[in-house]
């Protein structure tokens, strides 16, 4: 039995062939919702649009995921614990549509309560990471979290684009979604409409990932996405060993870890030439 649905839509014209994902995570709800919102009702001008709800049996559920993290299973070597799980299934059922895809967008939200709108991306597409209304453009997850549904895309050497929407609770969530959705369509020519673009950007890289090795990992207190560290700072306790990065660092989705191995938070720098990266 198939783990996600696939909505096609097709232009009148000819042009560019996208995939719009919502659901890889389960709890993300926002692109589920502006998928039921706008679907139905959207009408494609040109090409052909792949509207995919990404892991049913996690929407269905409303968790993360149901035997493994999907959004690390689009890469050619899988972890062994991930063998015969719904989510490497649902992989293999997603990546033929990526293949065909000339670009992507994958919709997401973050656990972080004031967590504001942000674009993941390969450096190579940060000049056009601004079709988006976020605050923040952010590049070299790949080297950190591979596997992720752009990451199976930057492979091909084609954009390929995550859009988190803010806070997963936040009411204002879907309809970020449905702007970013609308931004992409139209930037690719699928869909009519003026196009919006943001100003002041902030490019950040990711410079690591820590994950823990002793034993529970427990943050030391709330740290917002992309919070600047102003000083030398303790993240959190691995076991009893103190997790300390620097001054002048950013720490991103941040969170209590009970399981060895798993990721605890990542660690990002302000980028001061937007140019230099495009």
């Amino acid at each position: 039995m198939s783990n996600i649905r696939v909505i096609e839509k097709i232009g009148t014209e000819l042009g560019n062939t996208l995939v719009v994902l919502a659901g890889i995570h389960g709890n993300e709800i926002c692109g589920v919702k502006a998928f039921d919102d706008m679907i139905s009702n959207l009408t494609i001008k040109s090409g052909k649009v792949y509207f995919i709800y990404a892991n049913l049996e996690a929407i269905k559920q409303n968790k993360r995921f149901i035997d493994y993290n999907l959004n690390r299973l689009f890469k050619r070597k899988i972890p062994k614990e991930a063998f015969g799980s719904l989510e490497a299934k649902t992989a293999e059922e997603i990546a033929p549509y990526l293949r065909k895809a000339d670009a992507m967008l994958d919709v997401h939200a973050s656990f972080t309560p004031d967590s504001v709108p942000f674009v993941i991306c390969d450096k190579k597409w940060i000049k056009i990471s601004n079709i988006f209304n976020a605050k923040i453009a952010s590049f070299n997850w790949d080297k950190f979290e591979p596997g992720s549904t752009d990451y199976f895309m930057n492979k091909q050497g084609k954009p390929g684009f995550c859009y988190e929407c803010g806070f997963l609770k936040d009411a204002t969530s879907t309809n970020k979604a449905k702007q970013a959705i609308k931004q992409f369509l139209i930037y690719y020519k699928c869909l009519s409409g003026k196009l919006t673009l943001k100003s002041n950007q902030r490019i950040i890289k990711i410079i690591g990932l820590y994950k823990n090795k002793y034993g529970v990992f427990r943050k030391s207190k709330y740290f917002k996405d992309f919070e600047l560290l102003e000083k030398d700072t303790i993240i959190g306790k691995d076991g009893n060993k103190k997790i300390k990065v620097g001054k002048g660092k950013l720490i991103i989705f941040a969170r209590d870890i009970d399981n060895l191995g798993e990721e605890c938070f990542l660690i990002a720098k302000e980028s001061n030439n937007r140019s230099r990266l495009t």
